[in-house]
């Protein structure tokens, strides 16, 4: 759609040099504008259809990350309940070595 605006906006543009100024080129150039206006209006569409993406694509990535810190948040806790047991264990043993 705004490939074929620009298109007929081009051809106006070129064929309004040919014109003396009358009615015909004012009326070329109210099309012109008028083409421009729906170029805009695509280009601005686009835009937001882009800022969307973007919107969610943020969105995704902080869940993303968040899952990634409580997953690590989770480890780290098992990590050290696994240490503290180890710890336990071995108190444990060195108490039966020493009554040995």
């Amino acid at each position: 759609m705004s490939n074929d605006a620009a298109v007929t906006s081009l051809d106006n543009a070129q064929a309004a040099q040919a014109d003396v100024i009358t009615q015909d080129i004012l009326k070329k150039m109210a099309v012109q504008n008028l083409q421009s206006a729906v170029i805009t209006k695509s280009i601005h569409a686009e835009s937001q259809k882009q800022s969307r993406a973007l919107a969610t694509a943020n969105i995704n990535l902080a869940d993303i990350s968040s899952s990634a810190n409580e997953q690590a948040r989770k480890q780290e806790a098992e990590s050290n309940a696994t240490a503290r047991e180890i710890i336990r264990s071995a108190g444990a043993i060195d108490a039966f070595w020493e009554d040995q």
